[in-house]
């Protein structure tokens, strides 16, 4: 366990009171509860896909916080919380991790991401620890085939829908980074 200090909201509250948004409000009651709170996002515009993230690994249990793109809000959603079970049960995730406990037995291979993306996807994480680059993991799941959104044939969906964030924004092109 990393025993570096934690800025966010609850840690280090603002001089000027708790001058939160309604929903810092609603995420620091999520983590105070359960321990980190999962952020669903609807793709909207120009963006290929939807994505969540987990906002409260670092605070509560000083793991990188997870990220997913791609699947259904809600299933992604699901699976965040069972990431963040199994952090909490010990089961740390790690860069190039290929893992069968977190999405039904299929495995997910894990990244750590790029601090050049987290404007981008992880606004409300950044608002709450207030202090970025947080770090962040991102968990790809495979197509029908087994195979990840770099290896060669891979499904159409799957390889869009999953940005490579662990590439520098910079050294990308494509829909995911055209997003601002």
């Amino acid at each position: 366990m990393d025993n570096s200090s934690c800025f966010c909201l609850l840690c280090a509250p603002p001089a000027d009171g708790p001058a939160w948004e309604a929903r810092d409000g609603r995420i620091a009651a999520s983590v105070t509860e359960f321990g980190w709170h999962v952020m669903g996002v609807g793709a909207g515009g120009d963006a290929p896909a939807d994505w969540a993230y987990s906002i409260g690994l670092w605070h509560t249990l000083r793991s990188p916080e997870v990220c997913i793109f791609g699947l259904r809000v809600e299933s992604m959603m699901s699976i965040l919380n069972v990431a963040g079970g199994e952090i909490r049960n010990g089961h740390a995730l790690e860069a190039d991790q290929v893992r069968d406990d977190i999405l039904n037995g299929y495995p997910v291979t894990v990244r750590p991401v790029h601090p050049s993306w987290y404007r981008d996807f992880f606004g409300a994480g950044t608002d709450f620890y207030q202090t970025p680059p947080l770090p962040v993991m991102q968990l790809f799941w495979p197509d029908k085939e087994g195979r990840f959104p770099w290896d060669d044939q891979t499904e159409e969906y799957c390889r869009t829908s999953q940005p490579l964030l662990w590439i520098p924004k910079a050294k990308t092109s494509g829909p995911w980074a055209d997003l601002d």
